[in-house]
């Protein structure tokens, strides 16, 4: 299997595969994957109360809270519905497709050392958990005007090149098979469908996902007096990725030349990556706390691995070409390595507590606010990478001008609250995300609503967590760029992932 550095054929490069790679820009910036069962149940909203193992991974300074040592496991079950429609034929009812998966929260050691200063704690902290879930699966079907091949057709002649030169990923799979041509043996290229016929094509396609974001997280925290916490933790970030299409097209009357087409995508990122959070908390008076915490860019290292394979059949002068699905065109193996750096974050927390330590019944309640903006995410070349180009500087350049143009800050609110029976705590919170899309789609609703409830119990050297968090959010989706009102396989999808998270804890 052949390898070459993708940026090498800038020139060629179809749109699509230019979307997709910005699309990766929101995907790894978006770190909601809850750390602990409490977190989780309380919406995250601890960013001014601390001692939990989720401080780590956001404000560091709740680290200095703790007064003890403690060892934690947060495992984690998730179960993701998409429920998809393909606008352009809304009389068929909703796909649907169900993910089951398994995540670890995280498992983490916090050594708590008391001092004989006016630093009265120095903790250390050590977590290992999943900030971010890639795992879902979802599908559309339906019949429409249009085709890939009028998409296929465009972008072969936007190329303005011979057959052997086109994009090998796509262009050139649809001439090797018969669905696109260039009968005056030249740079003009036809194809087997076109946009003015207008022809019905039953369209379908299966897209599933994997993987996820691991960090690990070294933390140092101080506690001044019982007033002031700081603290800051040292983020080692792991990246996985798997992304699998798989498109079909059918003529379903059996008149016209073109007759079915298959098409499959197989895309892998891997990397590493490194951030740094820091972050405060003062505490006014014995109820009230006020928090500030401040992520830095993370900044990863990637390689990516494409592979494209098409299949189908089609009436090529008057003889039928027949590519099967077990013996397809298949494209080279693309690697390429490039820098990903996701935006800065920057929080500020309110707590209030009531009730005292002998009181039966006490409590929390908190307010959390975030803002990023995803605009700011960004791709650069490798410093060490010594055949770069001018091409591949202006590939980076027009995908950092893509997530400039796609996506805008966002606001994300977190309200949270705890009361403490005794040894029972309940817990309960509701999360919102704003839409991180500088322009919004009719009839798609681009918030994220997350709604937590959760208890646990509490003895002096142990405790347990279980909490449960439903998310809701919508997005649009289509499988390739539109070339005309008629030819726009636009699809709403409607997502609900419903969390399961038990922590177990010991304090020592």
């Amino acid at each position: 299997m052949n390898k070459f550095s993708l940026f090498v054929f800038f020139s060629i490069f179809s749109s699509a595969l230019m979307a997709q790679i910005s699309s990766d820009a929101l995907l790894f910036s978006e770190r909601l994957q809850p750390n602990t069962a409490r977190s989780m149940a309380v919406g995250g909203a601890l960013g001014a109360l601390g001692a939990d193992m989720s401080s780590l991974n956001g404000n560091p300074a709740g680290l200095a809270v703790y007064r003890g040592s403690e060892f934690s496991i947060s495992p984690g079950l998730q179960f993701a519905n998409i429920q998809s429609q393909f606008l352009a034929d809304s009389t068929l009812p909703r796909s649907s497709n169900n993910r089951l998966s398994f995540n670890l929260g995280s498992v983490g050691l916090v050594l708590a050392q008391e001092q004989s200063t006016d630093w009265r704690y120095v903790n250390f902290g050590l977590s290992f958990g999943r900030t971010a879930s890639f795992n879902r699966t979802y599908s559309f079907s339906g019949t429409s005007t249009g085709s890939r091949i009028i998409n296929f057709t465009q972008e072969a002649n936007a190329a303005n090149a011979l057959p052997d030169d086109l994009d090998p990923f796509e262009e050139r799979l649809a001439w090797d098979a018969y669905f696109i041509d260039n009968p005056g043996g030249g740079s003009d290229y036809v194809g087997s469908v076109v946009d003015s016929n207008r022809a019905y094509i039953q369209k379908s396609q299966l897209v599933r996902q994997s993987g996820g974001i691991n960090e690990l997280n070294i933390a140092l925290a101080g506690n001044y007096k019982n007033r002031l916490y700081i603290g800051g933790s040292l983020g080692i970030t792991f990246l996985n990725f798997r992304d699998f299409r798989s498109y079909s097209e059918t003529e379903p009357t059996g008149n016209m030349d073109f007759k079915s087409l298959n098409f499959d995508e197989i895309r892998t990122v891997k990397g590493t990556g490194i951030n740094l959070k820091l972050g405060l908390i003062y505490r006014v008076n014995k109820r009230l706390r006020v928090g500030l915490s401040m992520h830095t860019p993370t900044a990863m290292s990637l390689t990516e691995n494409l592979d494209t394979e098409l299949s189908g059949a089609v009436v090529w002068n008057d003889t039928l070409r027949e590519t099967s699905a077990t013996e397809p065109w298949v494209s080279p193996t693309a690697e390429y390595k490039q820098d990903f750096f996701s935006p800065w974050v920057f929080a500020l927390s309110m707590g209030h507590t009531f009730g005292g330590k002998t009181d039966p019944i006490k409590g929390y309640l908190g307010i959390d606010g975030e803002y990023l903006n995803y605009a700011g995410s960004s791709y650069a070349l490798q410093a060490s990478d010594e055949n770069a180009t001018a091409g591949d500087q202006a590939f980076i350049d027009a995908v950092n001008n893509a997530i400039t143009d796609t996506y805008q800050g966002a606001y994300r609110l977190r309200v949270g609250g705890e009361i403490a029976i005794n040894s029972l705590r309940l817990r309960a919170s509701y999360r919102l995300q704003s839409s991180p899309y500088l322009d919004q789609v009719k009839g798609v609703n681009d918030l994220r609503h997350d709604i937590t409830a959760g208890f646990g119990f509490r003895q002096e050297h142990v405790f347990f967590d279980l909490s449960y968090m439903r998310s809701i959010r919508d997005f649009e989706y289509s499988p390739y760029y539109a070339t005309s009102s008629y030819n726009n396989p636009r699809t709403s999808n409607s997502e609900t992932i419903g969390l399961f998270m038990m922590t177990l804890g010991f304090r020592f």
